[in-house]
């Protein structure tokens, strides 16, 4: 069975290189590694270069964007893969050895587009907090249910006893069918440290397609969390905000009550950061959070049309 590996990577060249060690260290390991990487990012470069000098024999490639952002480095390292078959992961993600072989059995099995795992150490979340979520059609866990709530939220399965079929997956790792690229890309209007992406590309998958989607417990993976190309929490909650009315506007705008949930939604938020502003001491989280919500009010008749490069412009710069 031949794949490709793709890994979308910004100023993250320690990380690149673990995660390619790990990705050469697979029982089923990937005919070709792309790593696909932003212009004009040095660290990334000097990263493959020393890849390429330890490993000569392997088949590993950099290609580039000139645009930056996760959604623009996944269509572009997919769009470059050879193989009908894919493994995209995540720099920060470690995976165990026959994570591939296994997840790409699943992927047959189930005749499934999109399959995951799941992250090693997830833990039931304090149940206040959780309810307060699940008021508000904010994200919040369930033990067994991955689906996609009308105010463009989602709800987040955190210890299914069994593989699910899900209405939505996670990126951190995902063994897909390369096909899927040619109907669907990750939205660029998500730009830099995205958030939803993957929500609404694998929603999307899941619209046109059916449940072909598994989320699958037997198949862990850590994630490293690495500090490198994380936003400060300024432009962080814009995006938050952005990124929510971004998937209720593409997917449920006009499904019946869906705007009275979104608005509800967005309440929510600015309560839960003032709540974490009084908590943490920073005003920044509330006041962003705040001037976010009232740039999506004020947009409100561009965004019924789909143009969302007011609020976005600034997050580009």
């Amino acid at each position: 069975m031949n794949y490709s590996a793709v890994i979308p990577t910004y100023k993250r060249g320690k990380d690149l290189k673990r995660c390619v060690v790990n990705l050469l260290s697979q029982t089923l390991k990937p005919s070709e590694i792309i790593i696909s990487g932003v212009e004009g990012d040095a660290e990334t470069y000097e990263a493959f270069k020393s890849l390429k000098e330890i490993y000569p024999d392997e088949n590993i490639r950099l290609v580039v964007t000139s645009v930056r952002g996760i959604s623009a480095g996944r269509n572009n390292g997919l769009l470059n893969a050879k193989e009908d078959l894919v493994l995209m992961v995540d720099d920060d993600v470690e995976l165990p050895p026959n994570f591939a072989e296994r997840g790409f059995d699943k992927l047959s099995h189930y005749g499934a587009l999109i399959v995951t795992g799941l992250e090693e150490g997830l833990k039931e979340p304090p149940k206040m907090q959780n309810f307060i979520r699940k008021l508000f059609f904010f994200d919040y866990y369930d033990k067994y249910k991955q689906i996609v709530l009308p105010s463009g939220a989602k709800v987040m399965a955190y210890c299914p006893t069994s593989d699910i079929k899900a209405e939505y997956l996670g990126s951190h790792v995902w063994l897909m069918k390369r096909e899927i690229i040619n109907h669907i890309r990750f939205d660029e209007t998500m730009v830099t440290y995205s958030h939803r992406e993957d929500q609404d590309f694998s929603y999307s998958v899941y619209k046109k397609f059916g449940p072909k989607l598994i989320l699958s417990p037997d198949l862990k993976f850590k994630h490293l969390h690495a500090p490198g190309g994380r936003l400060g929490q300024g432009k962080m909650s814009h995006i938050v905000v952005y990124n929510l009315m971004l998937n209720f506007r593409k997917h449920f705008f006009n499904k019946k009550g869906a705007k009275i949930i979104f608005t509800w939604s967005l309440l929510g938020l600015i309560l839960q950061s003032l709540h974490q502003a009084i908590k943490k001491r920073n005003d920044t989280i509330f006041i962003e959070t705040f001037n976010a919500v009232v740039n999506v009010i004020n947009n409100w008749n561009l965004i019924k049309h789909h143009k969302f490069s007011r609020l976005y412009e600034k997050l580009n710069q």
